[in-house]
């Protein structure tokens, strides 16, 4: 008898996995209807004055899609200005996957009469389809009894459109009647934003764009029930258009009487407060938009609702406030990563610290205390510390921190939240690693000016520190660390001009912290600290922004207990000192290690610029240049450049952006008229052993 051998286990199954990748690839490769051939491509010639994308975007029959990278967020929609111009595209490859789009005579020669159509819509009435190829041209003839594989047979079609687009027809004039009783101001404002243009292209899209802003600009003046209606005389031999927009401004509104409704047992006096709808004030718009976002500020609702009702004989616009409160009771447990970065307070003042942990969060809300706008909150977090950079792992050290806070909306003004938050925060400090216990208390008012465009905190705190004086918190002169108590009054000062405060292209912010202290029983320094900052978000084209910030920080130390040791005297309470350096600083340093380093500053200065490139709606490559320094004399160190070069990528989430960068120290830039240093000891890339330092983490640098 002849023995036989059975296959390797293992060979076995790397057979079975081979099969089954190949199965699957072929169910899951595209195919085309029976009887079709599958349009793999569209090419349009002859557009000057129209980009592909705008007029493709139109047409129902498509070529098969590609991946693709294409430079920008925005892209082209039918009808939707621009029509000369779209971001640069890189098509890549097709999936085996992709639908093949099938191939229609007649709807292709419905969309033939739609390019013309499409023409005719931006003044060019003389375009016309000059010539049309379908290759092959048994795509014309194709039956049911036709059969095609398209990844290995040809059935595939390519379809080319050629157009003249004639010469477009000009706007002429342009006339506008019934404004008579408006003011000369606001007819001026009208005039300079219509998009519709003398000497242009009559364009279908900017007429009727320029009806919506007729009836926008003049509702922004009071004229609530205004509308307009418009017509264009074309005369296509002389290539001219005369425009009319025919307007009926109606009565200038005043504001009447505002209900409230749905808000069950809570207070509605301070909801019609926070609204801030006064009765006899002109009606706007943009009144009842604050209005909204006033009363959702509160933080009491799920929805806020607010509308008109117009009374056209009164000339009067009443206003419902629509309102659903939220569950008086939430409960949430979570897991998460604080990724080495922290916010202390509500003062929106972040750092990069060289510390990340894995957490478990649980927290409780009690909405509309004793009915009314307030809010309880408790939080607690114990936590799992690494006591490096995220993601690089060291010895966990075991952490918690507990949060209680409440806030009251409307207790001393309609639109200002007056707010008490505590915090208990139990494990090592983040720079120094000694074990410590950090109590804060801060009682404070808070309120949003010009649609919350500025915001603005006042708060006194108390920070209680304590450290353990056991062998390992002991510093470099074999003392244990400093405990201490610091008290001081605060005030935050936020100024938000940017077009989107996520994901920002364009506008500015300015920011500014201010910090004062005296010594007395609970303070042990007499101290101020002052901390401005710049930023810039300059649009440059296809969607791509030039980012820049540039900030200050300084921390002045009048008195201190002289119990206290030298380095706690000169520079301050070490969880206030000026530090830099880490995702959210300078990139070419890890968090901490700018300047003076972990011990801490008490002059600080940095100035970053970065060019943000988006690549389709969720990802950016970015250029970064960072330049800056930490130091711990009465002096700014300007020709301590530290200065780095990088680069990185985002991925924009519904979370946030997950970012990666590379920041690249350059050595001859590290200072200015001296000698250029790095230390051998410093943080080095793990490719080409250039000095340096890699950030992962959450979130945008500024």
């Amino acid at each position: 008898m002849k023995a036989t051998s059975s296959p390797h286990p293992l060979r076995l199954v790397e057979r079975l996995a081979t099969l089954s990748v190949a199965v699957v690839a072929i169910l899951s490769c595209a195919s085309i209807d029976q009887g079709r051939f599958g349009v793999t491509t569209l090419e349009v010639r002859g557009n000057q004055a129209v980009d592909d994308a705008a007029l493709k975007a139109c047409l129902i029959t498509r070529a098969r899609p590609s991946a693709e990278l294409s430079l920008g967020v925005s892209g082209s929609e039918c009808g939707v200005p621009p029509f000369d111009s779209s971001p640069p595209t890189l098509r890549l490859w097709r999936w085996p996957w992709t639908d093949w789009p099938a191939f229609n005579e007649a709807i292709f020669e419905e969309d033939l009469q739609r390019v013309t159509r499409f023409y005719r819509a931006r003044g060019y009435y003389d375009a016309r389809v000059t010539d049309v190829q379908i290759s092959p041209p048994q795509a014309r003839e194709a039956g049911r009894s036709f059969r095609c594989d398209p990844e290995t047979e040809s059935c595939e079609v390519s379809l080319l459109i050629a157009i003249d687009e004639g010469q477009p027809t000009l706007v002429d004039a342009i006339e506008m009647t019934g404004l008579q009783s408006v003011a000369p101001d606001v007819v001026r404002d009208i005039e300079q934003h219509l998009p519709i243009r003398r000497g242009a292209p009559i364009d279908e899209a900017d007429y009727e764009r320029g009806k919506e802003l007729i009836v926008q600009r003049l509702r922004d003046a009071g004229y609530a029930a205004a509308s307009t209606e418009g017509s264009v005389d074309v005369q296509t031999k002389a290539q001219r258009a005369r425009v009319r927009y025919a307007v009926t401004p109606g009565p200038v509104y005043r504001f009447g009487r505002v209900r409230v409704s749905g808000q069950g047992t809570l207070p509605s006096d301070g909801i019609e407060a926070a609204a801030g709808i006064r009765s006899g004030d002109r009606y706007s718009p943009q009144a009842l938009r604050t209005a909204q976002g006033e009363v959702f500020a509160l933080g009491a609702f799920a929805a806020v609702q607010v509308r008109e009702r117009l009374d056209e004989g009164a000339g009067r616009a009443d206003v419902d406030v629509e309102v659903t409160p939220l569950r008086p009771n939430a409960l949430r447990v979570s897991v998460g990563i604080m990724s080495g970065a922290i916010q202390r307070t509500s003062s929106n003042e972040s750092e990069s610290v060289p510390q990340w942990d894995g957490h478990i969060a649980a927290s409780y809300e009690l909405r509309h205390v004793f009915d009314t706008l307030g809010t309880l909150r408790v939080e607690d977090r114990p936590r799992v510390v690494f006591q490096r950079d995220f993601p690089r792992l060291t010895t966990p050290t075991l952490s918690n921190i507990l949060k209680v806070g409440i806030n009251q909306p409307g207790l001393i003004e309609a639109r200002t939240d007056t707010f008490f938050e505590s915090s208990w925060d139990f494990g090592p400090d983040p720079y120094l690693q000694f074990r410590r216990d950090d109590i804060l208390f801060r009682l404070g008012i808070r309120r949003g000016f010009f649609q919350r465009r500025l915001s603005l905190t006042l708060a006194l705190q108390q920070d209680l520190f304590w450290v353990d004086p056991s062998p390992a918190n002991v510093s470099s002169d074999g003392r244990p660390q400093d405990s201490y108590d610091f008290s001081f009054i605060e005030g935050n000062a936020r100024l938000d001009l940017r077009n989107d405060r996520v994901r920002p292209r364009s506008g500015a912010y300015f920011a500014l912290t201010a910090a004062q202290s005296a010594r007395w029983v609970i303070s042990d320094w007499t101290a101020l600290r002052l901390l401005p900052e710049l930023r810039a978000y300059i649009p440059v084209w296809w969607d791509i922004v030039w980012a820049n910030r540039v900030l200050l920080g300084s921390l002045f130390i009048l008195s201190a207990n002289p119990d206290l040791h030298d380095a706690s005297r000169r520079l301050g309470p070490t969880t206030y000192r000026l530090r830099g350096g880490g995702a959210n600083s300078n990139r070419g340093f890890l968090a901490g290690t700018l300047g003076s380093g972990l011990t801490g500053g008490i002059r600080r200065w940095e100035a970053n610029s970065e060019l943000r490139i988006p690549i389709g709606d969720s990802f950016v490559i970015a250029g970064f240049f960072d330049v800056g320094d930490v130091n711990d004399q009465a002096a700014f160190r300007f020709s301590h450049l530290n200065a780095t070069v990088g680069h990185g990528l985002r991925y924009h989430t519904a979370l946030g952006a997950i970012r990666l960068d590379f920041g690249y120290r350059l050595v001859r830039l590290q200072r200015v008229g001296g000698q250029d240093v790095i230390a051998a000891d410093s943080e080095r890339l793990p490719f080409g052993n250039i000095p340096g330092a890699i950030h992962l983490t959450l979130g945008d640098a500024f």
